[in-house]
């Protein structure tokens, strides 16, 4: 059997997803979709940049020993914040403090990176990071969480409303990469994406601001929209959109397996 045969069995064949992660990130799913027998457009909305003011960064990774917690709710923010360690010439050892990862992914590069990771919630989202951290905290101590500059505030809030010392640093920057933009459109104009994912909360913003000047009635009518949780979802309501498919686990695995039921045909065994 062909290639091509085998992927026209899987459970999504014949539906044309769009993709809207960052550039960095989106192949990942377009291969997925793929040996699930879709067909995927790779529409990447964000790019990852570094601070171009990091004397923040820079100070907080200077007094690294001093933090009890370090907290990660990315890959990203991983992989921004280790990077500067190494640029400015500073090793892994550096981290006294326990650290903590919002999902397995995340745990999964720390690990990679040679740090033990010793909280990983069982919902992946930072309200689920804090109950797991709940019974682990005492007021007085200090978090360090290295994030995005457009993070949700709920996480360090309710750190601080439990006592501790939080220090926020940016260690990327979320800009919006258009580029694709009239050529989505089209897509979506002229009937040929069934499904549209949004991985977070940013690919939903962005998705609409890009989206904006080509926007019109009824336009995304035939299409489902299939977000990774519950704040992704509300996101995309907030901004006006009909949220046909919410997974209920947070993971990239987790949004697939919901497309599948929602909008794919019967699983044929192909693991996600």
């Amino acid at each position: 059997m062909s290639d091509a045969q085998v992927e026209s069995a899987g459970p999504l064949a014949g539906k044309r997803i769009m993709v809207t992660r960052a550039r960095s990130q989106v192949w990942e799913l377009v291969e997925k979709i793929e040996g699930l027998g879709g067909e995927a457009y790779a529409f990447p909305l964000l790019k990852m940049v570094a601070p171009e003011d990091k004397r923040h960064l820079d100070e907080a990774i200077a007094q690294l020993g001093k933090f009890d917690w370090l907290i990660f709710t990315s890959v990203n923010g991983v992989r921004f914040f280790l990077e500067r360690m190494n640029e400015i010439g500073v090793g892994i050892d550096a981290i006294k403090g326990q650290v903590a990862a919002v999902g397995p992914k995340t745990a999964a590069v720390l690990n990679d990176e040679g740090l033990e990771v010793a909280v990983i919630p069982s919902d992946y989202v930072a309200e689920g990071l804090l109950t797991s951290l709940h019974d682990r905290l005492s007021p007085g101590q200090r978090v360090l969480l290295p994030r995005a500059d457009i993070a949700r505030k709920a996480l360090p809030q309710e750190l601080a409303a439990l006592g501790l010392e939080v220090t926020e640093v940016d260690v990327y920057h979320t800009v919006i990469d258009g580029k694709q933009a009239p050529e989505a459109a089209r897509r979506l104009r002229d009937k040929e994406i069934d499904g549209i994912l949004f991985t977070s909360s940013s690919t939903v913003t962005h998705f609409v601001q890009a989206m904006a000047p080509f926007a019109g009635t009824g336009w995304l009518d035939q299409v489902q929209i299939a977000c990774i949780g519950p704040i992704t979802a509300e996101t995309a309501r907030q901004n006006g959109l009909t949220v046909h498919v919410t997974a209920t686990e947070y993971t990239v695995e987790g949004l697939l397996e919901a497309l599948i039921d929602n909008l794919g045909g019967k699983d044929n065994g192909t693991n996600i």
